[in-house]
């Protein structure tokens, strides 16, 4: 049986020579292992701490310094909305007589606003057909003779109203006063009043002097000149 000193000389001449190792050398590699390690997660930190640096940046940059000699831009007030205006409308006044003669003398058609009167024609007993008015003078009634070959007629004049009033056939659509100065004033008409007239009306300026009215169709042709 073989001995424990034959046995441990056997072993190691197996595990062949000894380690020639120089353990300072290993240590040095060791630390500098660790060094390049700890190097390398130091910039990758850096490198995520820039890249977090960026981010927020981007997503909530930091303002730029002011200059004080750079105006700032003016800001303008919201303009409030404009309050709403409620037009109300309210009737002509009733001129003094206007209900009297109406009853006196009923409308054979209807009662035509023409500014500035109220007027419709009458059918009165014995005296044939009326032509009523109510304005700035108050109310009247007239009787007329019928159109035979005018177109129209001035049928009364107010005074100290520079008003003028007038009847007209049904193929009448204008009644203009022409001054002596040139100037074009368009009459007020309303048409179909009663059996086949129509009635108009005017208020010239103050000082106006008229040189004639000009009658005109539905195309606008001349029917018919009264002399002022």
């Amino acid at each position: 049986m073989m001995d424990v000193k034959e046995a441990f000389d056997s072993l190691a001449r197996q595990e062949g020579p000894p380690s020639t190792t120089n353990v300072h050398r290993a240590m040095a590699a060791g630390r500098a292992v660790r060094r390049r390690r700890r190097a390398a997660a130091a910039a990758t930190s850096a490198v995520g701490a820039a890249a977090a640096v960026l981010l927020a940046w981007s997503v909530n940059p930091w303002p730029e310094p002011q200059n004080s000699s750079v105006a700032a831009a003016p800001t303008t007030a919201p303009t409030a909305p404009a309050p709403e205006v409620t037009i109300t409308v309210t009737p002509g006044a009733v001129h003094k007589g206007f209900t009297r003669l109406r009853k006196k003398y009923p409308p054979m058609g209807k009662i035509a606003s023409v500014p500035p009167l109220l007027m419709w024609v009458s059918d009165a007993p014995r005296k044939g057909l009326l032509l009523c008015e109510s304005g700035p003078n108050g109310s009247t009634c007239s009787s007329f003779p019928p159109l035979a070959k005018e177109f129209a007629r001035v049928q009364g004049k107010l005074r100290g109203k520079a008003v003028w009033f007038g009847i007209a056939n049904d193929e009448v659509h204008g009644v203009t006063v022409v001054t002596k100065d040139g100037r074009k004033l368009q009459a007020n008409l309303a048409r179909n009043v009663g059996p086949g007239l129509g009635l108009w009306a005017i208020q010239f300026p103050s000082g106006t002097d008229v040189l004639r009215l000009v009658i005109t169709d539905a195309k606008g042709k001349a029917l018919q000149q009264i002399p002022g």
